[in-house]
């Protein structure tokens, strides 16, 4: 029995295997260390943006919030165009949450990789978790009067705004900003450039809130501190994991799985108003009184 000798030749293969095995574990070291890093500097910018707008919601708003309001209200009621396309934005679904998921929709189906699924299914749940955390903290915060109901601001109603709109919580921070941003966040991440436009979307519905009188600017701004830290907290590998297999069991019970993702991604869009009418109308029932009237 003849025994192969090692040549010289195979040592280098050998040694270059064993090198080229350290550099992707020194690369793979690098992609593990960098998400937690970014992730802390997110947080920490998150934190700071909606730290920022609540101290000048509190203690700078009539020095530097009013002069834009009233800077914005000086059109209010002089064009009926104006005032209605402004409107159209803040009150049509169809512009307003279905725009974004349907950007969502059209990422998953631009692909079959599960890996980039299943980062779309954390970030959609992080924005809804975004929403519901601001609509929480606008529950639970000090009254904060919208613009259009504080009389030291003197607004003028643009037309088609009620004036007793939205005056039972307060504003901070802004819901629908939330829950934009948080979307848009996801689209950025998946589709740069589509992420930019609908930045720039969310920007546009969010002046329209503020021409209305519904928020502050510290309002929509905070919420994209809100946005961010929701987003960066979702963007794990615990919750990647567990979207990846529900993308993987979805694949295989396709029907169920789509039916549940419209009736949730609907909700989304339409900010859970079906579950929350339901909410308040079973809470009238128990509580025999309106949970929003105070009385």
């Amino acid at each position: 029995m003849h025994l192969r000798k090692t040549s010289p030749t195979d040592r280098d293969v050998t040694e270059s295997k064993k090198s080229a095995i350290v550099a992707v574990a020194r690369e793979q070291a690098k992609v593990t260390l960098a998400p937690l890093s970014t992730g802390v500097l997110n947080l920490g910018i998150g934190a700071a943006v909606l730290l920022a707008s609540a101290l000048i919601a509190a203690k700078r708003q009539r020095e530097w919030e009013y002069p834009v309001i009233w800077a914005m209200n000086s059109y209010a009621n002089r064009s009926a165009v104006l005032d209605y396309f402004v409107q159209v934005l803040t009150a049509r679904d169809l512009l307003q949450g279905a725009a974004f998921i349907s950007l969502l929709w059209y990422l998953w189906f631009s692909t079959q990789d599960s890996d980039i699924r299943a980062p779309l299914m954390t970030g959609t749940v992080a924005a809804s978790c975004a929403g519901i955390v601001s609509r929480v903290l606008q529950l639970v915060l000090p009254t904060h009067l919208r613009p259009l109901h504080s009389p030291a601001v003197g607004f003028v109603l643009p037309m088609g705004v009620e004036a007793g709109r939205l005056n039972h919580y307060n504003s901070f921070p802004s819901d629908h900003g939330a829950l934009f941003f948080a979307l848009t966040l996801v689209i950025y991440r998946t589709r740069p450039r589509l992420g930019l436009v609908a930045f720039a979307w969310a920007v546009l519905l969010d002046i329209a809130r503020i021409y209305e009188g519904y928020h502050f600017p510290s309002d929509v701004v905070g919420s994209i501190g809100l946005a961010l830290i929701m987003i960066t907290l979702f963007n794990n590998r615990w919750f990647h994991r567990i979207a990846y297999r529900i993308v993987t069991w979805g694949q295989t019970r396709q029907a169920l799985f789509y039916l549940l993702a419209f009736l949730l991604t609907y909700q989304i869009a339409t900010l859970f108003d079906d579950v929350r009418e339901l909410g308040l109308g079973f809470a009238r029932l128990v509580l025999h009184h309106d949970v929003f009237s105070g009385g």
